[in-house]
């Protein structure tokens, strides 16, 4: 509140040119990159029509449902939208990933530096809003960005997904300050970041399992219990060091220089942190322990004025607590987790990733893709972190196909979508050997992984519309297909209608309320006969409540005679007030 007693209400929001207009851009197919964008309303068609996947091929598994969608990835999710409209809610989207252009000079071949940045909000948003139904209620999504654009992200994600969903900032380091040849003003940037946000920042916790990443031996954990079969209160410690260099039958450090050189200090502490991993069991450290209770800090206080005794807590909930020179034991094997097949010390993971290795990822599927692609280690610590095998990912800026790649390996099922010709060039032979197995760079060796599964190809279909009629270039299933996608019903196989030129399709939401599709280019009339032929037949073998029958053909019924379950929409003309084009 502000002196006078003036309160604010609502949220930090960001403000641009064209805010409340969408981006439109032809998409030249071989470059795979916008020509000119064009400020077009947020409903207009270009922008906003669900148009049909297209199944080109499949590729290993015939039974995959894995998605490789060629097309522009707004449009691509606005189908997908409506496809999953009706889906359960774990037949969503577990976990979506995606490494977007960092600016429009990269989404764009050409464009003005004044709407540089308006451009790039725009289309994040539009993306991000679209983004959002697609996923689970414990749903995450993380978007790789760089410093000059996380400020803006963040509040633009807090519009999208609300800041009560927001649940990291990680960084990310990418490059060794060591390989910059011109200092810039301030410091050399070498990392990038990654915004986490749930979708339902409860359902996300409840599900949430930590994840573990490997560390070098913590030198902290500097004692052993030479007695360990006694009683806790006959325990005896001694340094780590003193009892290596003794099988090592040296008397101290002095003896360890002279044996070792100059390296003697790294020695000590490599056969130190191997000692430390077969005796994990009885190596310990002494350590504050954190937000203490009332009884550890009486037993804390009595340890300190007993000198070198062990003292044990014994709790009923869990696990007996043990205390030595006024500090609390850590046992070294509570650090250790296996570890793609290893028991490795390990440390929870934090948001500041400093152990991903973005050196020589060139060699990694095959596919060079320069200053643009992620390592597979990388993607793999999101996917694990975030999802389950057979959870759904997805990734709307595919590149050279990492995340369907990495996803693949981890069992997860996958959706990327490609605007450029990387999904024919790169992408699918990179996968094509992922389910071959013969891709055994990136995770592949960590992860066990020697193939199997498939996944299916499709590109975004064409408009229905074409200069506000029908576009009939489009096959008469795509045309059907392509009106129910529009009104949310989903195509169903009916041989009787479609040897009659009919298609049926099912209402996503109502189990007996039916769409007719009936269009033809040449015109023609349907008659009282078939009309009736029609509703008698699906009246006997679908058992309606309802039937919207939509078609650019004149009924030669009186609408007073329809039945009264039987609703007649005229096409285009529907589909074209949808989007104010009449």
């Amino acid at each position: 509140m502000e002196k006078g007693g003036r309160k604010h209400k609502g949220s930090l929001r960001l403000d641009w040119i064209n805010k409340e207009s969408s981006l439109y851009y032809e998409v030249d197919d071989k470059e795979g990159m916008g020509i000119r964008p064009v400020w077009v309303s947020r409903n207009d068609i270009r922008v906003s029509e669900p148009r049909v996947l297209k199944f080109i091929k499949g590729y290993g598994d015939l039974g995959s449902n894995n998605m490789l969608i060629r097309g522009d990835n707004l449009l691509v999710l606005k189908s997908l939208a409506e496809t999953f409209k009706g889906k359960k809610d774990e037949e969503k989207v577990k976990c979506i990933y995606i490494d977007p252009p960092f600016n429009t000079g990269k989404a764009f071949k050409f464009y003005d530096d004044n709407l540089k940045h308006s451009q790039w909000l725009t289309m994040m948003r539009d993306r991000l809003h679209q983004l959002k139904p697609l996923m689970r209620r414990d749903g995450v999504i993380l978007v790789n960005i760089d410093n000059e654009e996380v400020a803006y992200l963040k509040i633009l994600m807090d519009e999208e997904f609300g800041r009560h969903n927001f649940v990291q900032i990680v960084t990310v380091k990418r490059a060794s300050p060591a390989g910059f040849k011109t200092i810039n003003p301030g410091p050399v940037t070498v990392s990038d970041y990654i915004l986490i946000y749930a979708r339902d920042k409860k359902e996300y916790i409840k599900k949430f399992k930590p994840s573990y990443v490997p560390v070098v031996y913590d030198g902290n954990y500097d004692l052993v219990i030479t007695n360990e079969k006694e009683s806790p209160a006959k325990w005896k410690l001694k340094k780590v060091s003193e009892v290596v260099l003794r099988e090592k039958g040296l008397k101290d450090w002095k003896g360890a220089k002279l044996e070792w050189g100059k390296e003697w200090k790294l020695i000590l502490n490599s056969l130190m942190a191997d000692f430390a991993l077969k005796n994990a069991e009885r190596v310990v450290s002494v350590r504050d322990p954190h937000k203490p209770s009332h009884k550890v800090k009486l037993m804390l206080a009595k340890s300190k004025k007993l000198k070198n005794k062990v003292l044990v807590l014994k709790r009923e909930d869990k696990a007996s607590a043990f205390f030595y020179n006024g500090g609390s034991l850590s046992f070294y094997k509570n650090k250790l987790k296996v570890v793609d097949g290893e028991l490795v010390p390990t440390e929870l993971l934090t948001d500041v990733w400093v152990d991903i290795n973005f050196a020589g990822i060139a060699r990694e599927g095959d596919v060079q893709f320069k200053n643009s692609k992620k390592p597979e280690m990388l993607v793999r610590r999101i996917i694990d972190s975030n999802s389950g095998p057979g959870d759904l990912v997805l990734d709307c800026f595919a590149g050279s196909g990492t995340t369907g790649a990495v996803a693949h390996k981890l069992k997860r099922r996958w959706i990327m979508i490609e605007v450029g010709n990387h999904a024919e060039e790169l992408i699918i032979p990179r996968l094509q050997k992922v389910v071959s197995g013969s891709d055994q760079s990136g995770v592949s060796k960590r992860v066990n992984w020697h193939g199997g599964g498939g996944f299916n190809y499709y590109k975004l279909g064409e408009s229905l519309i074409y200069e506000k009629d029908m576009n009939w270039s489009l096959k008469m299933p795509e045309i059907a297909e392509a009106i129910f996608l529009h009104f949310q019903y989903k195509t169903l196989k009916d041989d009787w209608l479609e040897k009659k030129g009919i298609y049926l399709g099912q209402h996503r939401s109502a189990l007996y309320h039916f769409s007719l599709s009936i269009a033809s280019k040449d015109m023609r009339i349907i008659t009282e006969d078939e009309y009736l032929e029609i509703v008698g037949y699906l009246s006997r073998e679908k058992n309606f409540k309802h039937i919207t029958i939509f078609t650019n053909l004149p009924i030669a019924v009186p609408s007073e005679s329809l039945n009264e379950r039987v609703m007649v929409k005229k096409i285009p003309a529907a589909i074209l007030r949808e989007y104010n084009l009449v």
